[in-house]
């Protein structure tokens, strides 16, 4: 595999025994449904990127790579060389608390030991930072508001400021000024923008079109226009 010469310069891999990899699989065939919420690791999934500081002085050959880990356990290994050849590699995953095995179809699964949070994954001693696919992060604050939730807690306003270190604050008020603010972090896949708080979670899909932020609930209890501020 060529990714692995590169990749060796940056991990030291741990070989897998059967029963690892046997667990993992199992894990894996649990998931395959469309509700990100369902997904038993969600920080996990995402867009990761390590960067090399000085690739011209370095002896790693690579500029940056990137990691993408996806719901249905897919992923997908970018390496931007010296060169600017990109090698690619992908494959299906399995995780578990503390172990990522990448290459489940292959004679040689790969297995990383891994800690992190919802913005930095650090598999075998080396970090990787997640980045958001599009513009998602700045400020927001609604235009229009509908939906049967909406309109039975009389919302007249809401307010997201969603960080690009996928950290947010959530605002709503009606129209007697009484607030409900939310903070936490939040993850995303696709269309889907899942946010978690203390004692609850919010799962909506969105689109992002001219600064102008949509966002949706299943089943209609929620559709929301925001227009970008900041």
């Amino acid at each position: 595999m060529k990714w692995m010469v590169i990749i060796l310069a940056c991990f030291s891999f741990t070989v897998s025994s059967n029963t690892v990899v046997e667990e993992a699989t199992k894990d894996t065939e649990k998931s395959n449904s469309a509700d990100l919420t369902q997904f038993d690791l969600p920080f996990l999934l995402g867009d990761w990127y390590l960067i090399n500081p000085d690739p011209e002085n370095s002896s790693e050959n690579f500029v940056a790579i990137k990691l993408t880990l996806n719901s249905n356990y897919s992923f997908q290994i970018d390496i931007q060389k010296k060169d600017y050849s990109v090698d690619h590699w992908e494959g299906l995953y399995a995780a578990n608390e503390d172990t990522i095995i990448l290459g489940l179809n292959t004679s040689q699964p790969q297995v990383y030991n891994y800690e992190g949070n919802h913005n930095l994954l650090n598999m075998n001693g080396v970090t990787f930072t997640k980045a958001l696919p599009n513009a998602l992060a700045g400020m927001w604050s609604s235009e229009s508001l509908s939906g049967d939730d909406l309109l039975a807690s009389n919302v007249s306003q809401m307010d997201l400021v969603l960080q690009p270190d996928f950290v947010f604050l959530f605002r709503v008020s009606n129209s007697d000024g009484e607030e409900a603010v939310h903070k936490g972090v939040y993850y995303t896949e696709g269309n889907n923008l899942v946010l978690l708080y203390e004692n609850g979670e919010h799962n909506t899909t969105y689109t992002l079109q001219n600064d102008r932020l949509t966002l949706e609930e299943e089943g209609g209890g929620m559709f929301a226009v925001l227009n970008r501020i900041r």
